[in-house]
């Protein structure tokens, strides 16, 4: 027998629901129905029931799923058992992460939806980011929330200690081109309309970001723990940002799949507490 029919059959019996397991398996549901007609006619019963605008296990059904639901879970666990996370994570905190044994690490990439469809294909096991998603198969826990900030080299000719909001529009800045939510970093966080920044740079990397505002006068925006982290380093100062803005929040994505391997779970308290200095559940 295919053990594929199986997994889809035990993903409906889960979640009650044909569009829920496809969304879970990341196939559409018609591969779903389809999955359940094939077992159907392998053991010769009716597993499924019409009831209301859901479905529900026929005897047959809840039979089956008591026989194959203990040997299913030792196959995922041989087939899924690791040596090492693959992580995507956000630029903000990657220095805090780094040291974690077992962990082959990589800066998130700026596409959203590519991100999301590597989670679903098992490319990247875990991805830490200011990111969410509807997706019913990708589960999403908010970490932490961090202060944004401005960073000006320390000899700046016009810029001293505090910057104004005159002085902020009035110079010109290196943009971080990244989107999220499908908004820019500024405008994912600010609390109100902002006028256009005179941007000279576009950088995909906060490293580089910051580096070019230690030589240049251009101003650079990132997180507080970056900023502080980096700022006395490179002989930067750092400033609030001179208006209304939002904390940036920091997530912790991973597919369902993953909610109770022990491996995965395991890493995850590592990667939290890493990062927020907090006990993870």
């Amino acid at each position: 027998m295919d053990l594929n029919l199986l997994t889809t059959f035990l993903s409906v019996y889960k979640n009650r629901s044909i569009t829920l397991a496809a969304e879970e398996l990341d196939v559409s549901q018609p591969a779903v129905s389809a999955s359940l007609k094939r077992l159907e006619a392998v053991v010769g019963k009716s597993l499924y029931v019409r009831e209301g605008r859901g479905i529900a296990p026929t005897g047959a059904a809840v039979a089956l799923a008591n026989k194959i639901q203990s040997p299913m879970s030792v196959l995922e666990t041989v087939e899924q058992k690791q040596e090492q996370i693959n992580l995507y994570c956000s630029e903000v905190v990657l220095h805090k992460v780094s040291h974690i044994e077992q962990m082959h690490t990589v800066v998130t990439p700026l596409n959203e939806q590519e991100v999301i469809d590597d989670l679903n294909t098992q490319k990247v096991d875990l991805v830490i980011d200011a990111m969410v998603t509807r997706k019913q198969s990708v589960i999403v826990e908010e970490i932490y929330q961090e202060d944004g900030v401005c960073v000006t080299r320390k000899d700046h000719p016009r810029i001293g200690d505090t910057m104004t909001r005159e002085q902020y529009f009035a110079e010109r800045h290196i943009a971080l081109k990244i989107r999220r939510n499908n908004m820019g970093t500024l405008e994912h966080i600010a609390n109100e309309p902002i006028e256009p920044r005179k941007v000279s740079i576009e950088t995909e990397s906060l490293a580089s970001m910051i580096g070019l505002a230690a030589i240049t006068d251009y101003i650079g925006s990132t997180t507080r723990s970056f900023a502080e982290t980096f700022a006395p380093r490179l002989g930067l100062n750092i400033h609030e940002i001179p208006f209304g803005v939002k904390p940036i929040p920091l997530s912790m994505l991973y597919h369902r799949r993953y909610a109770s391997d022990p491996f995965h779970k395991a890493k995850r308290k590592e990667i939290v507490e890493a990062i927020t200095g907090r006990k993870y559940k």
